[in-house]
């Protein structure tokens, strides 16, 4: 890691702003609630206690020896578009290859169950790869399932910032574990880890919930692929909806209970889709032409780059190519349906 960064000249708003953090979850949400109708960080300093406020140096002190960045409320590169949520976090700390990281205008989030299919699961890389190509970056949380597939796709493009992942712990560690090379790629990409979270903070459960909210406030709109009943990715698509923001959510084919959630939110007037096409078209960002080598079937690559795109084994793809899903071509190439 790198020497401290701290994205202020100021120091002392950085650690008020990560103070507030620290503060009890009760006291958190208030003082973030007055931060978002308008007070500033200076005023807030003097709501906090004396311990809090230790608390506060000692995290932007921790996270700036381990090379991160914070980005406070106060900071102009913090995002106008979190920033106007009606929880914003009063502060980021951010992984990335830059000393002072900056957000993409544009941000779809891509979100889904732990437990995805196959089929799903390389949807939601495909999907990455289309939205990073087109200059969207592709925010997720990192997560089993269609996060890790959502990144890996978009990791795919040829791009500045393909994809920023937003987790729910302390940036010194990886969770899960297993996804601990996918984060390291996302930084040496040109992307970034971040969270509200300071140093040592654990994966708690209610910390994913929180975290939820900040997936949906960087984002222009959310998209839902295979999320059951009681899925996290809806508390996400309920935040979204809540900050104003688009819902997509991928049409199901059969009976998945997988499923069930987002077609309760189709029915509650999330736009269901059938492919990246809608969202391209949303936001401006449909190719003139399609990016299909012509055979009818799809987008092709080489079969490493599609291995190395859905993290699937060459046994999963085996099982697609049976299915009819993808098609081997000469060369080691294959031709995957892009919608």
């Amino acid at each position: 890691m790198s020497d401290t960064v701290i994205s202020t000249s100021d120091a002392r708003l950085s650690a008020i702003a990560v103070a507030i953090t620290c503060a009890s979850r009760v006291r958190k949400v208030q003082l973030l609630r007055t931060l978002a109708d308008g007070a500033s960080l200076e005023s807030l300093s003097e709501h906090l206690s004396t311990s809090e406020r230790k608390a506060g140096e000692r995290a932007v002190e921790e996270g700036g020896a381990l090379g991160f960045e914070i980005m406070p409320y106060s900071s102009e590169r913090y995002p106008s578009v979190l920033r106007a949520t009606s929880l914003p976090p009063a502060a980021l700390f951010v992984r990335s290859k830059d000393k002072l990281f900056a957000f993409p205008q544009k941000m779809v989030s891509i979100v889904g169950t732990r437990a995805a299919s196959v089929e799903m699961c390389q949807r939601a890389s495909v999907l990455g790869a289309r939205l990073a190509q087109a200059d969207l970056c592709v925010v997720s949380g990192l997560a089993l399932g269609i996060d890790g597939a959502a990144h890996r796709g978009a990791l795919t493009a040829n791009v500045s910032c393909p994809t920023i992942a937003v987790v729910a712990h302390g940036l010194e560690r990886t969770y899960p574990p297993s996804h601990t090379n996918l984060a390291d790629s996302i930084v040496d990409r040109g992307g970034a880890l971040i969270s509200e979270y300071p140093p040592g903070t654990e994966p708690l459960k209610h910390h994913f919930l929180e975290r939820n909210r900040i997936v949906a406030g960087l984002s222009l709109g959310v998209v839902v692929i295979q999320a059951g009943e009681r899925s996290g990715s809806l508390v996400t698509a309920r935040f979204a909806a809540e900050y104003g923001r688009d819902v997509f959510v991928f049409e199901a084919e059969g009976d998945d209970a997988r499923c069930v959630g987002g077609a309760n939110l189709i029915e509650e007037g999330a736009i269901p889709i059938a492919g990246a096409r809608e969202v391209l078209s949303e936001y401006g960002a449909l190719p003139a032409q399609s990016e299909s080598a012509g055979d009818g079937h799809g987008r092709t690559m080489t079969v490493d780059e599609y291995l190395r795109m859905t993290g699937y084994s060459a046994g999963q793809m085996l099982r697609l190519e049976m299915e009819g899903r993808v098609l081997r071509l000469p060369g080691n190439r294959v031709s995957v349906m892009m919608e």
